[in-house]
């Protein structure tokens, strides 16, 4: 019910949807619109833009079925290669129960668009030894994994699971890892001959390529308010790791299986806590391992009432973190989500009008178009940091002579060194009177 009552859009979705926008005004990703979202994930903005505009609804609801996607897909996966001894749809429940525990695994983001592509690519690498010698699947597997890189970069890091998985499945395993790396670079060619071709090259390999390395750490949620939302999936992960522990596995494929889901476990935890902004929807990566490892949690050996009220506890504390906000109780849990923009717009912006907000508050992009490719503000560093370099003045000057915003919104102070340097573009706009705004004279 809270994808029907929960309208409100966050800091990351707005910014989703404003380059979506700009992407069905016609601008180019990385050339006419700086920021690093992934192009894949792009892509997928774009469309919705296309078919629905500017719709909180429409990413809320594609990222549902994307989550009931995984769910099924990676419990389909399970039961067909007999993971486990029977076959089961308690990883699905898990999956989907706490796969629902924060509103945050419910944003379309590009971590879960290619959260997607890396849970369908796991067939394809496990499946070898299997199967003959049927090396060429591992070509689509990386294919698939590099289509997950595709949408959100770090993802790439699963290339250590195939490579993990290779060495346990395959039976030539340096002419399979070829075929997997040799698939995982292929639409990465692709997309590079596009952008060499496009002349955006430069800037997709800047923006793309590079900046999510920068490995700057910083909290979107207080660390305190982090930890408090994810204790029940990371207790839950605990005592089903013990439970693992104390069953003995029956099959090879089975003890192999295992192996590489602690890998997929290791490689999830890295790129959990190591992105340059850790939030809840980062944690979505484990919800796998803990489907997986969630099964034998529900098959140890107790009487099944006990594991019937584990699961009652699990789902009804679920449900009361998620449905904190309309049973009044977020300040008995001390538990806020800060990420959400007001539902009231802000009263002394601009309405209705093209804008360039210079600082980092989007909240004035919420009822008004975006101008220029300076989308984010970090990235917009490049030049509005380096106003003592002539390239970067000169920069400013041809992005905002191709494309004027009605109004600049200056939250950092700048506007008097921009007017004294790039008089022929930012001397045409004038203060108004709400405070940092200025207008662009007629």
């Amino acid at each position: 019910p809270l994808y029907l009552l929960l309208t409100s859009v966050t800091m990351q979705e707005l910014l989703y949807m404003l380059i979506g926008e700009r992407m069905a005004d016609g601008y180019t990703m990385y050339q006419e619109i700086y920021d690093n979202t992934a192009p894949l994930s792009a892509l997928v903005y774009w469309l919705i833009d296309l078919i629905a505009g500017r719709s909180v609804f429409a990413y809320r609801i594609v990222a549902l079925i994307l989550l009931l996607v995984q769910a099924l897909t990676f419990n389909f996966i399970l039961n067909r290669y007999q993971v486990f001894a029977t076959r089961s749809y308690i990883p699905a429940l898990l999956y989907l129960v706490l796969g629902s525990i924060t509103y945050e695994f419910g944003m379309l983001t590009p971590v879960l668009i290619g959260h997607t592509f890396v849970i369908l690519s796991l067939p394809y690498l496990v499946t070898v030894s299997r199967e003959g010698i049927e090396n060429n699947r591992l070509f689509v597997g990386g294919f698939i994994l590099g289509l997950a890189a595709l949408c959100y970069l770090p993802l790439g890091l699963y290339l250590l699971v195939g490579i993990f998985a290779v060495i346990l499945f395959a039976s030539n395993t340096f002419r399979s890892i070829l075929l997997m790396l040799c698939g995982f670079l292929f639409p990465y060619a692709v997309l590079l001959t596009f952008y060499f071709y496009t002349g955006t090259l430069d800037e997709f390999t800047a923006m793309h390529l590079f900046r999510p390395w920068q490995f700057k750490v910083a909290f979107v949620l207080p660390p305190a308010d982090l930890a408090k939302l994810m204790a029940l999936p990371l207790i839950v992960l605990f005592f089903s790791i013990m439970s693992s522990l104390s069953l003995p596995q029956r099959l090879v494929f089975q003890v192999k299986f295992q192996q590489v889901m602690w890998i997929w476990l290791l490689v999830s935890l890295i790129l959990t806590i190591t992105r340059d902004e850790i939030s809840a929807n980062t944690f979505l990566l484990l919800m796998p391992a803990i489907a997986y490892f969630g099964e034998y949690l529900f098959n140890i050996g107790v009487k099944k009432w006990m594991l019937s009220l584990a699961f009652a506890l699990i789902l009804s504390s679920t449900i009361v973190i998620r449905y904190r906000d309309l049973l009044g109780i977020s300040e008995l849990l001390q538990l806020s989500d800060s990420q959400l923009i007001s539902k009231s717009n802000l009263t002394d912006a601009p309405q209705d009008q093209t804008i360039l907000v210079l600082g980092n508050d989007m909240r004035y992009y919420l009822q008004n178009k975006p101008a220029t490719p300076y989308l984010n503000w970090q990235l917009a560093q490049r030049d509005f940091g380096n106003l003592d370099k002539y390239e970067a003045n000169y920069n400013i000057y041809l992005n905002l002579k191709a494309e004027m915003p009605a109004y600049i919104i200056d939250e950092t102070g700048l506007m008097e060194e921009l007017k004294y340097k790039l008089p022929a573009i930012f001397g045409k706009y004038s203060a108004t009177d709400q405070s940092n705004t200025y207008v662009l004279k007629q």
